[in-house]
């Protein structure tokens, strides 16, 4: 019983220290730094792709199955400004638009117990530039429950 709040009390803190690090940096790209910049690689116009990131890749329940918890951070990169939507892939409502923007960087709850992943989708072309996704894994695996026959 002791080992299993110390091993959520110790993923929490884990969790929380890490993220607003990450999510400073993630900020600092945002408004210091273009696409290409960020990446290291010089692209021609024609090359050019959006970039979508999310931080972190991952989310980690205690158990298998359970809902895991986290505060995401979506980050998108353009070369040229537009009109851009991030959705949930094989939804029809979006998460959130941005019109005449090059990028942007949006914090959210994230609350899943299966993969997740996120497209950015050009308004008028409808089409997906670019994609990512969040992986959900657990620390314990689900144990199969025991089966008792009891007759009262």
């Amino acid at each position: 019983m002791y080992f299993k709040r110390a091993a959520i009390v110790l993923a929490f803190v884990l969790l929380n220290a890490w993220q607003p690090q990450v999510m400073a940096a993630q900020a600092s790209k945002v408004n210091t730094l273009p696409a290409a910049a960020s990446t290291g690689k010089v692209t021609t116009k024609a090359q050019a792709q959006p970039v979508l990131s999310v931080q972190p890749a991952t989310c980690v329940a205690l158990h298998q199955g359970r809902t895991c918890f986290a505060q995401l951070s979506l980050n998108w990169q353009s070369t040229g400004a537009g009109n851009f939507c991030i959705y949930l892939k094989d939804s029809k409502q979006p998460v959130h638009c941005w019109q005449n923007s090059r990028g942007n960087l949006i914090n959210f709850e994230f609350e899943s117990n299966k993969k997740v992943v996120f497209q950015l989708i050009e308004q008028g072309k409808n089409h997906v530039v670019a994609e990512t996704s969040v992986d959900v894994s657990w620390v314990h695996k689900a144990a199969p429950r025991k089966r008792r026959w009891r007759i009262f």
